[in-house]
């Protein structure tokens, strides 16, 4: 019998439903499993004693609440990789990578080379 790694697991931060049901959809298709938060006390709560291979704050999200996120995110997971969507540039200074505009192909892809990067992880898709 084969043993394969667990699927990456990416905590998913979003202001608005429509776009957190989209954006769950992408990554849940591409093998990965998704905890969702949509304000800073599901974020704080989601980070206490989780452990997530990436977070991923998406567009959606006003840029001094991604001020906030990052704070909380560093101060219980400090290794984590944060991938951040924007528009033009990134919101917050910490993150690890950012993806212009919010395409599936992008943040797939941008989730992608982060994992590959950290050797013991892979996810599900790849």
């Amino acid at each position: 019998m084969s043993q394969h790694a667990p699927p990456a697991t990416l905590l998913l931060i979003v202001a608005t439903e429509p776009a957190l049901r989209l954006r769950l959809d992408w990554l849940e298709r591409a093998g990965y499993r998704v905890r969702t938060a949509c304000s800073l006390k599901e974020v704080d709560q989601a980070c206490n004693g989780q452990a997530f291979d990436i977070i991923l704050i998406a567009d959606t999200v006003e840029p001094r609440m991604k001020k906030a996120i990052s704070h909380t995110v560093r101060y219980y997971l400090p290794e984590a990789p944060i991938l951040q969507m924007g528009r033009i540039r990134p919101d917050i200074d910490g993150g690890n990578s950012f993806v212009t505009g919010d395409s599936r192909e992008g943040v797939l892809e941008s989730v992608s080379k982060i994992l590959k990067r950290r050797d013991d992880i892979r996810p599900a898709a790849i």
